[in-house]
């Protein structure tokens, strides 16, 4: 199924709230993959550290995977975006039936 097409039988506002919600998942996604890095980094004591920076990585993590989906991330969020058009047509169809 054609993603355009598809994503033409549904409303604007359902479109919008499924392109969100997919680039939210590869955001997600890409959050998870920094981890690992951020975890292998130790940071001065005279550069920060400390607990305050330990509460506080995972949100730049979630910052820095928002900044990559910006971007064009790596390709996930299209890849998801024409599944749940795909789940939200074919839903739609089968409740008209």
């Amino acid at each position: 199924m054609d993603v355009a097409a598809a994503s033409a039988a549904i409303s604007p506002a359902a479109t919008a709230r499924i392109d969100r919600a997919a680039q939210d998942f590869e955001a997600l996604v890409i959050a998870q993959l920094l981890a690992p890095i951020f975890s292998s980094v130790e940071t001065p004591g005279l550069a920060g550290g400390g607990p305050g920076e330990k509460a506080f990585s995972g949100l730049l993590q979630e910052e820095y995977a928002r900044s990559i989906v910006s971007r064009g991330g790596f390709g996930i969020a299209d890849q998801v975006k024409a599944a749940l058009i795909e789940l939200q047509t074919g839903a739609s169809q089968l409740s008209s039936l």
